[in-house]
C-alpha cells in the first residue's frame, strides 16, 4: 500500500474535498489512522475543517493547510495581491509530517493541474515534487470528458502515476451525458473509473485500486 495519494480534480468545483473526505472516511472505518492534508488553500480553510472531521484526527486547520491566502482567487493570484510567496519548502515539510505521523495521508490539492501556485509552478509540478500516486476528481455531466482526458494526458506527459477516476456529485437527469460518461472515460483511459454519488461510501475492498 502506498503512504498516500494526491487527489486532483479537472477544475475548481468539482469535488475534490467531497471525495478526499470520502476516502479518508474509508480507510478510517477499515482501522487505517489516516491523515490529510491540504498544503494551499484561498479564501477560508472550510476543506481543511471538513478533512479533519471526515479522518477524526486531533489536528488544527493551521497544520491541515498550512499555506493560506486571504483572497478567493488562484494562489499565485493571491500571493501577488497579498505580497507573499507561495512556500514549497513549507508545503514539503507539511507532507513529511503526515507520511511520518499516519499509516496513510490523503492530499488534496487546489483546483486543477494547471492552476498557478507561484510564477512558473503549478499544481501539476507540486504533484511532481509530492511523488504521490493520483486520484483525478471530474463531474459526472456534459464536458466531463474533455476536461478528464486533458488532465489524464497532463499527468501521463509528467509520468505521474494515475490509480483512477473518480466521477463526484449529483447527477443530472436531463444531462444525458451523465448516463454514459463513465463508461465511455474509462473505455479511453483504460483507468479504473468509479461513480461517487452524494452520501455514498467508498468500498476499499471493491475498489483496492485506490490503495494499490
Amino acid at each position: 500500500m502506498y503512504k498516500g495519494i494526491f487527489v486532483t480534480a479537472t477544475d475548481t468545483e468539482a469535488g475534490k474535498t467531497y471525495v478526499s473526505c470520502k476516502i479518508a472516511e474509508a480507510f478510517k472505518e477499515n482501522g487505517v489512522g489516516v491523515g490529510v492534508l491540504k498544503p494551499v488553500s484561498t479564501g477560508d480553510r472550510n476543506d481543511a475543517i471538513a478533512l479533519i472531521k471526515a479522518a477524526k484526527i486531533n489536528e488544527t486547520s493551521e497544520t491541515v493547510t498550512p499555506i493560506f491566502f486571504d483572497n478567493p482567487v488562484s494562489p499565485y493570484g493571491a500571493s501577488i495581491l497579498e505580497n507573499k510567496q507561495f512556500d514549497f519548502k513549507k508545503a514539503y515539510s507539511s507532507l513529511k509530517y503526515f507520511l511520518n505521523k499516519y499509516e496513510f495521508t490523503v492530499v488534496e490539492g487546489v483546483g486543477g493541474l494547471l492552476v498557478p501556485l507561484k510564477k512558473n509552478f503549478y499544481v501539476s509540478d507540486l504533484i511532481k515534487k509530492f511523488n504521490l500516486p493520483v486520484i483525478i476528481v471530474a463531474r459526472y455531466g456534459l464536458g466531463t470528458i474533455n476536461h478528464t482526458l486533458l488532465t489524464v494526458e497532463k499527468l501521463k506527459k509528467d509520468k505521474q502515476k494515475i490509480l483512477g477516476i473518480i466521477l463526484s456529485g449529483k447527477k443530472n437527469k436531463n444531462d444525458i451525458s451523465a448516463k454514459s460518461n463513465a463508461t465511455i472515460i474509462r473505455e479511453l483511459t483504460k483507468l479504473h473509473v468509479l461513480e461517487l454519488g452524494y452520501n455514498e461510501k467508498i468500498d476499499l475492498r471493491k475498489n483496492k485500486w485506490i490503495i494499490k
